[in-house]
């Protein structure tokens, strides 16, 4: 088979606007498992480029929290004891997330604890496609002092719910990534693909 007849075969590439996202935020009781665990979980899954959905829940991590970690979460271990624990949320968590790309600011950080989360469940490793916000913004705005979600909700002004806590950080996390996905698309960096590749600093702006 030649050259032609493969790329006539080969499906075509996603573009950004045909892809399903889903924005994780996770809260937790510190910095890493298996040590710390899951305390509150919000998605929103982005579809056409516009938010469409949510699902949040408390978790139960079957562990006291600092107290340094209430006062900045504001999620007290009272708040919790009658919450369901992880594995009793993984599934439909997992049937929300679908086949989509996860996306999350420090997305290395949340990943590790959903992949602690269900490997203590007895799932599978998460195999969607990963995309992180602040690699993203590093890349897009390396003037930019800070990278933090709040001081980039600030720049561009986004409305912020409450901090630290998981569905307002979710939920600005998703507002703060179709601003970036507006960007690279009017630069020329318009699939799935390519973004990807972008936020690695594996190719340029096209145009």
């Amino acid at each position: 088979m030649n050259d032609a007849a493969v790329q006539m075969l080969a499906p075509a590439p996603l573009r950004v606007e045909d892809c399903a996202f889903t924005v994780l935020d996770l809260e937790t009781t510190g910095g890493k498992p298996p040590e710390h665990r899951v305390t509150e979980i919000a998605c929103y899954r982005v579809e056409k480029l516009r938010i469409v959905d949510r699902f949040t829940t408390l978790v139960n991590p079957q562990r006291s929290i600092p107290a340094f970690v209430s006062n900045l979460t504001g999620i007290t271990d009272a708040m919790l004891a009658g919450q369901p624990r992880a594995h009793e949320v993984l599934e439909e968590l997992l049937a929300f997330i679908g086949d989509s790309v996860v996306v999350a600011h420090h997305s290395e950080f949340d990943r590790r604890f959903l992949g602690h989360e269900m490997k203590l469940a007895g799932f599978g490793p998460l195999i969607n496609d990963d995309l992180c916000t602040c690699k993203l913004a590093r890349r897009i705005l390396p003037w930019l002092p800070s990278k933090s979600l709040g001081n980039l909700a600030s720049f561009f002004g986004i409305e912020q719910g409450r901090r630290h806590r998981a569905d307002g950080d979710a939920h600005a996390t998703g507002e703060l990534l179709l601003i970036l996905l507006n960007y690279l698309q009017h630069r020329g960096i318009d699939t799935l693909e390519d973004v990807l590749r972008f936020q690695h600093g594996e190719m340029e702006y096209l145009r």
